[in-house]
């Protein structure tokens, strides 16, 4: 290609760039992303992977955000037609039919396991995600414990990483975003639309700024999971409310302290969740509660009424998931929180979505 036309297609591609509030080194070749989401280990899932690639999202010159919700819900169908699936619940029994007859259900045990088809149960999802600035990628490490402690303080398998932000500022700052990656291991029957409900959530953000959430900690398949004990002492900033139910907005930004990176990263899922059948993803799953806040945000669970006002919250602080986050996900057939109960039988929240029961 000519010099003078290299310039003209550069010249473009930025012009583009800044009409969209798209940094111009993310938009790659014309009407290409950055990365779609892949498996790291296509080998061991070849029919998932190859599943992953035929439905792979479309990326166009200033599409539409109804042109956009079209080609997700178009690649939504074809993934379960590919799939051979039409409720997500069935990709649960599928899964529990490989368990052991004796024992507790294990994500440690049925991610080696083999569907009949073949492909491996765990696979490690790459998903493209927003990072904010200053993000610091920390490890994190899983196993079948009874406490998280014992994963933090002991060897056990890498199970990917989170990013870490500790200024709200930064956290808000989507202007200053960067293109990033996320590794969720998740069962392979799931992976594709899994991977499509992340990179939707990415693809919104690369077309419009406002709309960019950053994915900083997302959980797939595990047991319990933490970061390594002992590392450093670590400062985080969330939002500490008035109290711990009510609907109240008006939040005060508090400094939270804790020892190390394991305190502030770490989990444990109950026998029967979805996790342990890697088929359920929390979206920036923190442990702020505890720490001298009060409903501090964003927290694993939340029995707030506030916790509902999604879109409220989001702006509050951008680690929430926006009320759209969630339609997409009952778009792809995902159960929502506030479809079943928790505690005691109340309706409790927290940014999660997960195959269902039955």
């Amino acid at each position: 290609m000519p010099l003078r036309s290299v310039f003209r297609l550069t010249t473009a591609l930025a012009l583009l760039a800044g009409l969209m509030g798209i940094p111009a080194a993310a938009l790659g070749e014309p009407g290409r992303p950055p990365s779609h989401p892949y498996l790291l280990e296509a080998a061991q899932a070849p029919r998932a992977a190859k599943v992953m690639r035929q439905v792979a999202l479309t990326y166009a010159p200033q599409m539409s955000p109804s042109e956009r919700d079209r080609d997700f819900l178009t690649k939504v169908r074809r993934a379960k037609r590919l799939l051979g699936i039409g409720r997500l619940v069935e990709m649960r029994h599928q899964t529990l039919n490989l368990r052991p007859l004796f024992g507790e259900v294990s994500w440690e045990d049925l991610r080696r396991r083999r569907f009949a088809n073949g492909d491996r149960v765990g696979v490690t999802l790459s998903v493209p995600v927003w990072v904010p600035a200053g993000a610091k990628k920390i490890k994190t490490y899983c196993g079948f414990e009874k406490k998280w402690r014992t994963v933090a303080t002991s060897p056990h398998r890498p199970c990917g990483y989170v990013w870490h932000v500790g200024k709200l500022r930064s956290i808000n700052d989507k202007t200053n975003y960067r293109i990033g990656r996320l590794q969720i291991e998740i069962n392979s029957k799931f992976a594709p639309l899994a991977g499509l409900l992340l990179e939707y959530i990415f693809r919104e953000g690369y077309y419009d700024v406002n709309r960019r959430v950053p994915l900083l900690v997302v959980r797939g398949g595990e047991d319990t999971f933490a970061a390594k004990a002992g590392s450093m002492p670590v400062a985080a900033e969330c939002l500490s409310f008035p109290d711990e139910k009510g609907a109240d907005l008006g939040a005060t930004v508090t400094l939270c302290q804790f020892q190390d990176w394991a305190a502030m990263y770490h989990g444990r899922h109950s026998p029967g969740s979805n996790h342990r059948l890697g088929l359920a993803l929390d979206l920036n799953d923190y442990n702020f509660r505890g720490n001298g806040v009060k409903d501090g945000s964003p927290n694993p669970i939340s029995d707030s009424i506030r916790q509902f006002n999604r879109d409220g919250m989001h702006k509050l602080d951008a680690r929430n998931m926006p009320g759209w986050v969630y339609t997409a996900a009952k778009w792809l057939g995902c159960r929502l929180p506030q479809e079943w109960f928790y505690y005691n039988y109340n309706t409790t929240d927290w940014e999660h979505v997960d195959v269902g029961t039955k």
